[in-house]
């Protein structure tokens, strides 16, 4: 079951807010690395409904680290698939926020 090798799960706002932004560009940019690297059955992409940071978008909400990167674009994300992802090194400069795990 692919559930089972999920490492990470990624959250994308798809609200009227943040569709114009390009979304799909940043999700499709993730798509592209996540094949180039062989780990696209590691990761799983939603888009969702409003996410409550209107105005910081493309962003995205990566589980389960709760580290939300902001003001995407699709350059922005090889750096952050080959040096979060496979480096496990948080791409510090796009992070808007972190959630505390207690």
């Amino acid at each position: 079951m692919r559930l089972k090798q999920l490492k990470r799960h990624l959250f994308f706002c798809g609200s009227e807010h943040c569709n114009g932004q390009q979304v799909e560009e940043v999700m499709d940019a993730f798509k592209e690395q996540l094949v180039e690297h062989s780990i696209y059955k590691e990761v799983k992409l939603n888009k969702t409904s409003c996410l409550g940071l209107c105005g910081n978008g493309p962003f995205t909400l990566v589980y389960p680290e709760g580290i939300w990167y902001y003001n995407l674009t699709p350059e922005d994300v090889p750096r952050i698939v080959e040096e979060h992802f496979i480096d496990g090194e948080p791409v510090e400069e796009l992070i808007m926020l972190k959630l505390e795990n207690e």
